[in-house]
C-alpha cells in the first residue's frame, strides 16, 4: 500500500496549518493504535489531536479531504506495521521529518547537527499511551519496557520529567538514527502480539473434515480413501 508524495504532502500541511501537529506525529499516533491493545479507530485519533489549539477545517469539501486522506494514510501504516521489516527495508521506516542538511550531503553518517529526528513521532505513539492508558498498562511488561524507553529518550527534547523522576538525557544524532532503525522492528513485535495469527497458515481441523470432502494432506484424494481410512 503506498501514498504518493503529493498526498502525504497535502495531508501534512492540512494537519499543520490546522495546528493538529504534523504528518510525523500522526504516523506515530496510528501506529499506537494499530499495534496496541487499545480497539480504537481513525476518528479516536483524531479526537486527541483536535486540541483547544486546533482551528476549523477550511470547509466541508476540505474535511471531506481529510477523511479521504486519513483513511488512506491508515491503511499505508496498516500495511507497514504488519510486515516484515527486513523484507520492507527502508520502505518500514515511519514518515519523519529529517534535516535539511540532508539534501546537501551524501552520507547521513557525516551529520553532525542536532536535529531531533523521529521526536515527533515518538510523542505521537506516546499520545496514545496516555489516551488509552489502561489498556496499554495490562500490555507493558519486560518485553515492552525497552520500547517504552526509546520513546522517553526520543521525545527527551520536548517533554519535562515528572517530579521525583531522573532526567532522560538528550540523544546524540546517532543515537536517534539508531533507534529509529529499531522502530519497525519493535512495531512488528506489538503487531504480532495484538495479531497472534497473523502470517501464519490456517489450519483445518481434521476432526471437522467431512468423509467425501477432499484430503486436507493435499493429495487431492477424497479424505475417506486418504488419511481418513487409517481411523477405520
Amino acid at each position: 500500500m503506498q501514498m504518493n508524495e503529493t498526498r502525504l504532502g497535502r495531508l501534512d500541511d492540512l494537519l499543520i496549518s490546522t495546528n493538529r501537529y504534523s504528518l510525523e506525529t500522526l504516523d506515530g499516533l496510528f501506529s499506537a493504535a494499530i499495534v496496541g491493545p487499545a480497539d480504537v479507530d481513525i476518528d479516536d485519533c483524531m479526537a486527541i489531536l483536535d486540541t483547544d489549539e486546533a482551528t476549523p477545517w477550511e470547509s466541508e469539501a476540505v474535511h471531506a479531504e481529510v477523511a479521504t486522506l486519513l483513511k488512506e494514510f491508515w491503511a499505508v501504516i496498516e500495511a507497514r506495521v504488519s510486515g516484515d521489516p527486513k523484507v520492507l527495508a527502508e520502505d518500514a521506516l515511519p514518515f519523519i521529518d529529517s534535516p535539511e542538511e540532508f539534501d546537501e550531503i551524501e552520507d547521513v553518517a557525516s551529520y553532525d547537527g542536532d536535529f531531533p529526528l523521529a521526536s515527533d513521532w515518538a510523542l505521537g505513539f506516546r499520545f496514545a499511551l496516555s489516551e488509552w492508558e489502561e489498556e496499554w498498562s495490562e500490555w507493558l511488561d519486560e518485553k515492552t519496557y525497552p520500547f517504552v524507553g526509546m520513546l522517553l529518550t526520543l521525545t527527551a527534547d520536548q517533554t519535562d520529567p515528572d517530579p521525583g523522576t531522573p532526567t532522560v538525557a538528550l540523544p546524540s544524532f546517532e543515537e536517534r538514527m539508531n533507534l529509529l532503525n529499531e522502530i519497525p522492528f519493535q512495531l512488528a513485535q506489538l503487531y504480532r502480539r495484538r495479531h497472534p495469527r497473523h502470517g501464519k497458515p490456517v489450519q483445518r481441523d481434521e476432526s471437522k473434515v467431512g468423509r467425501n470432502d477432499v484430503c486436507p494432506c493435499g493429495s487431492g484424494k477424497k479424505f475417506k480413501k486418504c488419511h481418513g481410512a487409517e481411523g477405520l
